[in-house]
């Protein structure tokens, strides 16, 4: 199976839940990336199942005492990680109770060993802006996995207010590692269309990884209405930015979202991207084909075909002759 970045993303995150790094879970590559989020999602559990008992027996100890003096036994005597694994076993009003009283910097580090199984109804009740602070604090440590998790336990107003306050590129890596397309695409739909522009701006003007997370992001939403003006967006970009693109849609293993994106754009955008001057060289059509046929996108490839001059469908189907 080739690269795709769907894959990628559950392989960073699977890296995560073992403690280990991307090298360490290569014997999961081959797998499709459900899988491999099946695989991680087991792991997560048996590994917050285990010694589950330990920590409910604190959770009930807890309830015997107030609250200002959980706070203190808590932070003197528990790290953020003990005190996230207690926190799954308390009820989400006593948990959440304990939550606002404490540092923000304890929080963040608590939140990176949270059960994500136990952290929506426990998030739904801290106060919303200590969650922001939480947020902003996680952004500064780069937890782009952790925040991408905790996506899908926000409120509606917590999802609109982290979409608006943080930066286009720790939209676009949030979004990268977010567990659910139907919470990134509310995230996304939360944007005015002013900073819509903005973050395609980011995704197309930044590294390659950005400009993956940028076609991810893309290929992700659930709004067909929200994706389209996405692409035309980028669309409006120059032809060395979008050369770029479709070098690292090649490169990334992201030609499934660079198709979506362009099928997603009117018919002046696509007569735009599909005369770009980098689409003249043969070498690179054929990769692009070669892709496309791997992957199983024939059908995507051949739904822009109204939009092809005479050239370039001889050019393409010259590439496709070649794959077979």
């Amino acid at each position: 199976m080739g690269r795709d970045l769907a894959t990628e993303a559950e392989l960073v995150k699977l890296a995560r839940a073992l403690d280990t790094t991307t090298e360490g879970v290569a014997f999961a590559r081959p797998l499709d990336h459900g899988d491999i989020r099946q695989l991680r999602e087991r792991v997560v559990g048996a590994l917050y199942d285990e010694h589950r008992m330990v920590f409910q027996r604190v959770a009930t100890i807890s309830r015997l005492l107030p609250t200002p003096i959980n706070v203190r036994i808590a932070l003197r005597a528990f790290s953020p990680l003990l005190a996230a694994r207690v926190a799954g076993e308390m009820t989400p009003d006593r948990a959440a109770e304990l939550a606002n009283r404490m540092p923000v910097e304890y929080l963040a580090e608590s939140c990176v060993h949270l059960d994500p199984r136990r952290a929506g109804p426990l998030i739904s009740r801290i106060h919303s802006d200590r969650v922001l602070a939480v947020v902003t604090e996680l952004v500064s440590r780069g937890e782009y996995i952790t925040l991408g998790r905790l996506l899908d336990a926000a409120t509606e107003r917590i999802v609109g207010d982290v979409a608006s306050m943080v930066s286009d590129e720790a939209m676009l890596r949030i979004g990268f590692y977010a567990e659910s397309d139907t919470h990134l695409t509310r995230a996304v739909a939360a944007l005015p269309s002013g900073r819509l522009r903005g973050v395609v701006r980011t995704a197309l003007s930044g590294p390659a990884d950005l400009r993956s997370a940028g076609l991810a992001m893309i290929g992700r939403l659930t709004d067909d209405r929200l994706r389209g003006q996405l692409a035309e967006y980028a669309a409006e970009a120059g032809d060395d930015t979008l050369t770029r693109v479709l070098h690292t849609a090649l490169d990334d293993g992201a030609v499934a979202e660079l198709l979506t994106a362009v099928a997603a754009m009117g018919a002046a955008a696509q007569q735009r991207v599909l005369t770009l001057p980098a689409l003249e060289d043969q070498d690179l059509l054929v990769r692009l084909v070669d892709a496309a046929v791997r992957h199983g996108l024939v059908p995507r490839l051949s739904a822009l075909v109204g939009q092809m001059d005479g050239d370039m469908l001889r050019r393409v189907a010259a590439a496709i002759a070649v794959k077979r």
